[in-house]
């Protein structure tokens, strides 16, 4: 028992490295102090398990332990694996966002200069000349844009297709942490497009 408690306190001092990189390395995830926590926790539990080795253990206090492993080592899992992948995929993002935030722009302006309604389509040609150059954006990720009647919000073909779907306009991406476990995994384990479910 006490080489098991051993081994389980080690494991988790070394668990509580990725969430501590996380935070070190300054990652702009919204819910950095959630990794801190879970960091925290784990070096906790990893420090209680091996200074207690010991003692005997009453069975509440090994069972709240076990718990607590438990539940720290799948918080990693479900989310910090699939935000870390899901992040290192954003980069080419922001440009991509930006696009369709001009072209919808340029909508707006065409459907005022124009005197056009909601239901109407605005083709490339048609928004050119509201572009510097007149030179009509292209996706930085080999996407091709989608640009819709008046009244939605233009789409890039990478964010309708796959996963993250961060190609998209900001309101538009529906996403749960099933659909991000998943794909976060499955890019992972060697797909490299994922479609969404």
């Amino acid at each position: 028992m006490r080489i098991l408690k051993f081994i389980l306190g080690i494991g988790c001092l070394i668990a509580a490295i990725i969430p501590s990189l996380l935070v070190l390395g300054e990652l702009t995830f919204f819910f950095n102090w959630v990794f801190a926590l879970c960091a925290l926790g784990l070096i906790g539990t990893g420090l209680f398990l091996i200074t207690m080795r010991g003692k005997a253990l009453s069975s509440k206090v090994a069972i709240l332990t076990g718990l607590n492993i438990f539940i720290l080592m799948g918080f990693v899992v479900v989310i910090v694996v699939p935000a870390f992948v899901a992040g290192t995929r954003f980069r080419q993002a922001n440009p991509c966002i930006n696009n369709l935030m001009q072209i919808q722009s340029a909508k707006d302006q065409w459907k005022l200069e124009n005197n056009k309604k909601d239901g109407d389509v605005a083709t490339e040609a048609d928004l050119k000349p509201y572009f510097k150059d007149e030179i009509f954006p292209k996706c930085p990720a080999g996407g091709t844009y989608i640009i819709g009647r008046v009244d939605e919000n233009p789409k890039c073909s990478i964010g309708t297709s796959a996963w993250p779907n961060d190609h998209v306009f900001p309101g538009d991406d529906k996403e749960n942490w099933w659909t991000n476990f998943k794909a976060a995994y499955s890019i992972l384990f060697g797909l490299n497009h994922v479609q969404k479910s």
